[in-house]
């Protein structure tokens, strides 16, 4: 094949070497992530209690601003389909006497010097900037799915929450209603009737707190799904066997998607600093030419070279290398706090399951005998209906415990899921944002 078939070919050829599909992009996301066992694609009619998985399909499938971060990846590839392509070529033209005697046609084709030597690092560079897309697509998918599976926990929790804070409204109320009524007969001090006001305000101030974080906690969840939905009206009491987890932290390293878009992002400024040092010493354009004198075609050899009087790049080749070190320094940084993201999530899980055996076999069955004990003097009439209500509540206050540490276990879960799918090393600080934020976690 002639050099002149081949400047021709060469680009049509390479042109459908990549294609650009973002539909085969997303679908080819989602797969990744249905093999980390996220529910991508789960079918559910949502017409009961949603739960926690099907939360998680749904908004994976409808959210409008997943689908927007997920369409990066198909920038990236359209990005790396155009540095597949070699550079555009100059033609120049040269008719001496076009219309006399011994025309003469002098043809040139030429393209950049730099870009021709440095074509393999531009190619190298745009497919690892592409790998470090697909790689952070995902990583926003599995943190996406994370942020949904905590909506869920936070307005389930809040819902249990305020149902439990109706209940001690009602209990005080039922207070000043009897202190209102003792207090009319004359037989109590004024002082017990006070003393039911302002614990009767108080649990008010505190159902409609607890409504409000319900109601807002919902909201969350529901603009994440984009529409309304049921919930349960209490969380997942099961936990998870403990056991082995120590190995979470290399499993985790392995599969993280941070550290696997960090590496890529140094692979990538390497594969730049290297083009740039060849783009900064090259200045010019190389190509064959053709000279055509009545009917005769000689070839021969075309070159144009710029005269560096503004100097070698030497600039422009120091900031590559900074920007390569920096790659490499980040991927180092992440490493170290990827490591402590993953103590910090099996030492609270760890935390929140043993504060939850505690309540569950200590607390809340110490309270439920307290609540009967207290019974039984009542009905004697040993104590008051005071001593009663305080009873009462102080089993509500056990059942609300109860429902923050599984709140707070299942935050933990979340997280430590997330970062063995290889999500986010910030999925755990996230989520202690959030229980701060709405009141969640033990008081």
């Amino acid at each position: 094949m002639s050099m002149r078939a081949l400047f021709l070919i060469l680009p049509l050829a390479l042109a459908g070497c990549v294609t650009v599909d973002p539909a085969m992009e997303r679908a080819a996301i989602e797969d990744r992530a249905a093999a980390l066992e996220i529910p991508v694609g789960l079918t559910a009619s949502f017409d009961g209690d949603i739960s926690e998985d099907e939360a998680v399909a749904l908004a994976i499938a409808e959210n409008p601003r997943l689908a927007a971060d997920l369409a990066e990846a198909g920038l990236a590839r359209a990005e790396w389909a155009s540095a597949v392509l070699p550079p555009n070529l100059i033609a120049e033209l040269t008719w001496f006497n076009p219309e006399g005697a011994g025309a003469v046609l002098d043809a040139d084709i030429r393209a950049p010097i730099a870009a021709i030597i440095g074509w393999p690092q531009r190619e190298a560079a745009a497919r690892a900037r592409y790998d470090a897309a697909q790689s952070r697509a995902l990583l926003r998918l599995i943190d996406f799915s994370a942020e949904v599976r905590l909506a869920w926990v936070e307005a389930v929790a809040a819902r249990e929450r305020a149902n439990m804070y109706a209940r001690i409204l009602q209990s005080a109320e039922a207070a000043l209603l009897l202190a209102e009524e003792i207090d009319a007969q004359g037989n109590a001090p004024g002082l017990d009737l006070t003393r039911q006001q302002v614990n009767a305000l108080a649990a008010r101030a505190a159902a409609e707190d607890a409504e409000q974080a319900a109601q807002t906690a919902r909201i969350r969840l529901e603009t994440l799904l984009t529409r309304p939905v049921d919930l349960p009206g209490r969380l997942p009491t099961e936990m998870a066997d403990m056991a082995g987890t120590d190995r979470a932290l290399s499993a985790a390293l392995e599969a993280s998607l941070p550290l696997a878009a960090a590496r890529a992002d140094a692979e990538a400024a390497a594969q730049s600093a290297g083009y740039t040092n060849i783009e900064s010493l090259f200045h010019g354009e190389l190509g064959p030419a053709f000279d055509i004198e009545d009917g005769d075609t000689e070839t021969g050899v075309s070159a144009h070279v710029d005269v560096p009087v503004n100097g070698f790049g030497h600039p422009q080749r120091a900031a590559a290398r900074i920007r390569a070190q920096q790659a490499a320094d980040r991927l180092a940084a992440l490493e170290d706090e990827i490591s402590a993201d993953i103590e910090l999530a099996l030492l609270e899980m760890n935390r929140a399951g043993e504060r939850a055996t505690m309540i569950r076999e200590e607390w809340l069955p110490a309270s439920t005998l307290a609540l009967e004990q207290t019974m039984q003097q009542y009905n004697g009439m040993q104590i008051g209906v005071y001593a009663l209500l305080d009873a009462f509540n102080a089993q509500v206050e056990a059942g609300r415990a109860w429902v923050d540490t599984l709140e707070r276990y299942h935050r933990a879960r979340i997280a430590l899921m997330s970062l063995m799918q290889g999500g986010s090393p910030m999925g755990m600080a996230a989520s202690q944002d959030l229980s701060a934020a709405t009141g969640g976690g033990d008081h």
